[in-house]
């Protein structure tokens, strides 16, 4: 498994009901796909450095999840396909991914042992 962040922009229009359900289906299609620690952080409304499908503002969150290339494929198309998402990355994390692996590695087995 890999690390992934995930940072992406949605529509500065979008009602709360309707920002609050696109990132709970986003982290609940995560889970499904069988990725494990799903964080997600709301960075909230920000000004974009330029133009996005003709707005100037959007709501930005970061996800940050451990998963296999085909579910971080498989999120990638679905945010393609949405049209309240504006943009969207993802970034491998490697030197992280090392270090969180380990502690949580540790910490299993400190459980065990428990």
């Amino acid at each position: 498994m890999r690390a992934y962040e995930l940072v992406y922009a949605l529509r500065p229009n979008l009602q709360d009901e309707q920002r609050v359900s696109l990132i709970k289906r986003f982290e609940e299609l995560a889970k499904r796909l069988g990725c494990v620690r799903t964080e997600v952080k709301e960075w909230g409304m920000r000004r974009t450095a330029y133009e996005l499908k003709r707005f100037h503002e959007a709501y930005y969150i970061v996800m940050r999840f451990f998963g296999d290339s085909s579910a971080k494929d498989e999120i990638d198309r679905q945010l393609k396909l949405t049209d309240e998402v504006l943009r969207h990355l993802f970034v491998r994390l490697e030197d992280e991914e090392k270090a969180s692996e380990e502690e949580f590695d540790e910490s299993v087995v400190e459980e065990a042992s428990d």
